[in-house]
Parts: C-alpha cells; structure tokens; sequence
C-alpha cells in the first residue's frame, strides 16, 4: 500500500511543474515554485495614442513633446473610480524605422516616475502585448503608448469591442487626448461597467493641426484639470 502511494506521488511530481519529487514524496510543494502570473487579474490598462507627429521623421512634434509632458502630470495625479491611480507598469510599441513615438509620448512619465519603459511587442502584434500583460502579477496598473491604427486590434485581443470603447471603433487620425481606461476583475475578465473613455484635459485644435501643423495648446495644470471619477 505504502509502495503504491509513493508511487502515485512520483507520477504527480512528474506532472505538476515546479514541484520536486522530493517534495512530493514528502507531501509538500517546492518553495522555489515560481508565483503564477496575474493573467490580468485586477489589472487596470490605460491605452494612450502617442502625441502629436512632425510632417516627416521618426519624433514628436513641439506640440507633442508638450503634450507628453502634459500626460505625465496627468496620468500621474489622475484618479479612477474614485481612487488615486497608481501606475505599475509603462509600455510602448516598439520603435521602428517610422516612428519612436509611442516611446518618446512616455518619457516624461517614466522620468517622473522612474518606472522603466517596456518594448516587448511589435505595434501590430497585439497577441504579443495581451500575452505580456497576462504575464504580469495581478493588481497590476499599465499605461499603454500605442500607434492609433493598431488599437482597435489592441482592444479585440484583449477582449473588448472596438465600438463599445471608441465611438465608431475606430480612432481619429486627429484626435490625441482620448485615454481609454479598461478593468479586469479577479478572474482576468473585463469589466465593461468599470471602463471608459477618458479625456486627457489639455486642449488642442485639431483643425488647425491639420491644417498648419501648428496646434493651439493648453497645457495641462491642477488648477483645470477635471480628474475623471
């Protein structure tokens, strides 16, 4: 009886990863196990479309670089659902030979933060960015730079409809002060009623942007700012 216990013992070590056979002869568990990964339970996701572009090249415009300074006071001081936001994680889509954007519209948070800027995932590669997030421990609170033609893609693969976020599912090549605020419950599951679109408060004329290149800028400040609730 005892030789057959043992037995099964074995097989279930052998099945069972990060448990020894020595541990599973005892009837314990191995303390080196590595903690499973949050799979998105808790999580808060921000998704940003990085800030205004030059006419060529690979940077931001004066009005972008603003507006990423501007998003870093934001983001930082930004409270949703009532509760003051505490950002764990800041991700850009990779650079490329088009455009360091989505990185550059984060370096003013990262350098106020201190919180290092993540490049795993090619901008089109949204399975990628999904599988990264799930990777990450639970309670988790990421901030997202991404190019806006690839969040509707973004949205999918984490499991939220493109149109119930966005208003016609997709984003405006003009429009750059939308904050797209999704929650996961303790299951990874998204929670539809606990997301939104946000509006980052710093105004900018997005005909003249169109037209001139030269947007009319409000920066961001304490005194206007309208923390979403």
């Amino acid at each position: 009886m005892l030789t057959r216990m043992a037995s099964c013992l074995f097989v279930l070590a052998a099945l069972s990863p990060g448990v020894s056979s020595a541990d599973a002869a005892q009837g314990g568990s191995s303390t080196a196990a590595v903690p499973p990964a949050g799979g998105l339970s808790g999580a808060t996701v921000f998704i940003i479309r990085h800030a205004e572009k030059t006419g060529s090249g690979t940077g931001l415009s004066p009005a972008g670089s603003l507006r990423a300074e501007a998003y870093a006071h934001y983001l930082e001081h930004l409270k949703f659902d009532g509760e003051a936001v505490r950002i764990s994680a800041l991700v850009a889509a990779q650079d490329s030979t088009k455009s360091n954007r989505p990185r550059l519209t984060l370096t003013p948070l990262s350098e106020f933060t201190g919180l290092p800027i993540m490049q795993p995932c090619l901008d089109k590669d949204a399975a990628c960015q999904v599988a990264w997030l799930r990777q990450q421990p639970a309670n988790e609170t990421t901030v997202i730079s991404w190019h806006h033609s690839q969040i509707e893609g973004l949205l999918e693969a984490l499991g939220v409809a493109p149109d119930s976020m966005i208003p016609g599912g997709r984003w405006p090549s003009d429009t750059f002060d939308w904050v797209v605020a999704l929650h996961f419950d303790h299951s990874g599951r998204y929670v539809a009623t606990r997301s939104r679109l946000l509006h980052e408060p710093m105004s900018v004329d997005n005909v003249a942007w169109a037209a001139m290149g030269h947007p009319t800028i409000r920066p961001w400040s304490p005194a206007t700012a309208t923390p979403a609730q």
